[in-house]
Parts: structure tokens; sequence; C-alpha cells
């Protein structure tokens, strides 16, 4: 390695020692081994990641501090963080493992045999739903690759959490993602019968105020938007039982407990065998520009890797193709 490619900022002892020692006694694995201690402030517990023992992990770490003659890391008996100089040549480990990274999956796209691991989040729903296949038929094609799933409703940095792709119901995806609309969201309103035989039920936009409403969490004043034709309304709701999980809300909505905005996909054997009764059909349920939700792929603003891009791929082919019940307008 030439010495313009050690860590910047360094003293010019640091640059010799790094240009000099790395070339023959640290390890790629070494290196793997430091980002993971940096990112989980615990040797155990990224030893773990890299699946190798606690002991082992921390003589691994002993090892590259006296290859690199610099203290990497700051330890005390509850926390171990990196040094000043530690900082410095983790910017350069990941632009180092980074390069092998692009380097492994040149290669892997060369061969057509994608491997390695992808970091997937998606929300409850495709969770519990249609995603379990459509991950077993993406295993069959690509048996190389696992895939590491994280289910949430919330739209997580994927960048800070380590998340190659994510699946989001929402809004539009700011600049830091790149996003690929794959359908739209079609919500309902709806209750059960034994809430409606109690609280009765609402004709008109306006008789939801009177209800008890069942909402997504969220720190914003609470309004629900209705569009019919080129119209949309919003309605000011009182809410009664609030949930990050929208199968959560749908257990509300069963039990009695109001009237909730679901995903029609979500409800449809409800309402068709009758636990649920679908509410004022005519007007579609929407945000206040008067667009419906729409379902994204997302992933880092960046290039990406042969196998996330095989992933990229064969989701929005199959997102894409899904059939929905049928839907307003």
């Amino acid at each position: 390695m030439k010495r313009s490619d050690a860590p910047k900022d360094l003293t010019s002892r640091q640059h010799a020692q790094v240009g000099s020692r790395v070339r023959s006694r640290v390890t790629l694995t070494q290196l793997e081994l430091m980002r993971q201690v940096a990112k989980m402030q615990n040797i155990t517990a990224a030893g773990r990641e890299l699946g190798i023992s606690g002991s082992l992990a921390a003589r691994q770490v002993a090892a590259l501090e006296r290859a690199l003659g610099m203290r990497l890391f700051q330890r005390t008996t509850r926390s171990i963080r990196p040094t000043e100089a530690g900082e410095r040549v983790l910017e350069w480990v990941g632009q180092t493992l980074d390069s092998f990274t692009e380097l492994d999956d040149s290669m892997n796209a060369m061969a057509q045999t994608p491997r390695g691991v992808i970091r997937l989040a998606a929300n409850y729903y495709a969770a519990g739903t249609y995603l379990p296949g459509a991950l077993a038929e993406f295993n069959a094609l690509y048996p190389d690759i696992k895939l590491s799933v994280v289910t949430t409703d919330e739209l997580v940095d994927l960048v800070a959490n380590g998340i190659d792709v994510a699946i989001h119901s929402g809004r539009i995806p700011d600049s830091s993602m790149v996003g690929i609309k794959v359908r739209s969201v079609h919500r309902v309103l709806c209750a059960s019968p034994e809430y409606l035989q109690r609280a009765g039920i609402p004709r008109t936009l306006d008789d939801l105020r009177a209800h008890s409403c069942l909402v997504h969490s969220t720190n914003e004043p609470i309004n629900w938007f209705f569009r019919k034709g080129d119209e949309t309304v919003g309605i000011a709701i009182r809410p009664r039982f609030e949930a990050n999980n929208h199968n959560v809300l749908l257990e509300f909505a069963r039990h009695g407990l109001g009237i909730a905005r679901l995903g029609r996909n979500t409800v449809r054997e409800d309402i068709e065998s009758g636990r649920l009764i679908q509410l004022l059909p005519a007007y579609a349920c929407v945000y206040p520009s008067g667009e419906l939700p729409n379902v994204w792929i997302l992933y880092p603003n960046r290039r990406l890797l042969y196998r996330t891009r095989v992933l990229v791929d064969f989701l929005t082919k199959k997102l894409s193709a899904l059939t929905e019940y049928p839907s307003n307008k």
C-alpha cells in the first residue's frame, strides 16, 4: 500500500506505521472486527456477529493495535470507544473493506453467482403476508444469498442501521434514499358490527368526529383526509386508541374498539366474512395532497452491490404483480 492510501490526518509517524505494517501483519478479518467493535461498542457482541468467541475477538483487537503500533480503542468498565487515532483509522478501514466488497461483488457479477448477506427491512403487513413466499422463491433462485429481515412500520435510517433494502408503505422518501414506487395502497374505513351497533353507523364524513377512531401513532394533529372525485376533505377525528403497528389496529377493530383506516388487502377477508363492515365506501383514504399512499422499495443513495441489485429487481417485479382487492379511485 502506498503512503497516500493510509488514513488521512494521521501524524507522519502514524502514516509510516500504518503503511508499513498493514502490508504484512493486518488481516481483513481484523479490520472487519474493528469496524464491528466500533459499531456495537462491545467486543464480545462484535465477535459473535463475526462468528468468533469474545476472547478471540479481544485477542484480535489487541493484535491489530500491536500491528499498527497505536491504541485504537479507549476501554472502560462499561464501554469501548475509538480513540482519536482509532476514528481516523476507521475511515480508512471502511474504505478498504468497501473496496474489497466491491471487488468480490464484481467477481460475483462476472460469474453470475451472487452471494453474501443482505439486510432487508419490511413493514409488518409485508412480513406477515406476501414476503415469506416471495423470499422463499428468491432463495430457490439465489441460494448463496443470506437474508436478514428486520420488521418495522417506521421508515428507519438505512445507512445508520445497516439496511441494504427496505419495503415501506407511506410518503415519498427523502433524497438520501432511492425509491422505486411499485404500487399504491388503497385504504378503507371499517369497524366491527358490535361497535356499529353500539355507536351507530357514520353516514357522512362529519359523523366521524363523534366516533372512537383507531389511529397509527403520530406526533402531529390527527386529521384523516378523504377524496371523492377531485375534492379532498380533511376531518379532525377523535383518537381512541393508538398503535405503531397496523396489525394491532386490525385487532382493535375486530374487538369493537372503534373505526380503523386500514389497507384494503389487510381487511379483505374480514369484510368478506362480515367480521368487519366497510364504511363510507364512496371516499378514498388519501394524504392531504389527495394522493394515495404508495409502497416503495428503498435503498441508500449509492451504488448497489450485485447481490442487492438482484434482490431489488426481484422484489420490484414481484410486488408490482401483486393482485389487489377492487379499489375506489
